[in-house]
């Protein structure tokens, strides 16, 4: 009778454990846009999916919950939308806020933004609005070079589109 007494209190506990986690006020990022990006890479969807972690940070700034790992995130995004010096803000303030991530960003920084690698400057934090376009401070030589960076990253498909935008 006792191990039965246990093991329903023990029940109890972890169902008011998972009930307290699920009902956080931790915003999330909304699982049909991230899987619609995936298996569509679209502009379009990037987008959404872009606004989707811009939400999520607006979000959490109201609550005050943190998540490691939303920023850089939202920057990689950013990059595949050419918004390439926001993005190092956002790489940047990940890094701040989160130091065990700063190994991880640096990597993201010198595969994706190699520019921008030694610039740990952090912009304004305001996800939605409209960035000012800092990157035309770039040398044409610096900017192709960086480009091209880029692009050994980026999938077959995104390779195709962005070539085929030119």
């Amino acid at each position: 009778m006792r191990k039965r007494h246990s093991f329903g209190i023990a029940t109890i506990m972890v169902g008011a454990a998972l009930l307290a986690a699920c009902s956080s006020s931790q915003p999330v990022v909304d699982e049909t846009v991230m899987l619609a990006y995936c298996k569509e890479p679209t502009t379009e969807n990037l987008e959404n999916l872009s606004k989707n972690y811009s939400s999520i940070i607006n979000k959490s700034r109201k609550t005050g919950l943190k998540q490691p790992g939303v920023y850089s995130d939202y920057a990689v995004t950013l990059v595949k939308q050419g918004r390439r010096a926001e993005a190092n803000s956002w790489f940047n303030r990940e890094m701040s806020e989160f130091a065990a991530s700063r190994e991880y960003v640096m990597q993201l920084k010198r595969l994706l933004i190699p520019e921008f690698q030694n610039d740990n400057t952090i912009k304004t934090d305001s996800a939605d609005t409209v960035s000012v376009d800092t990157e035309s401070a770039l040398s044409p030589e610096s900017r192709a070079k960086a480009e091209e960076k880029a692009l050994s990253v980026m999938d077959e498909k995104e390779k195709k589109s962005k070539k085929n935008k030119k």
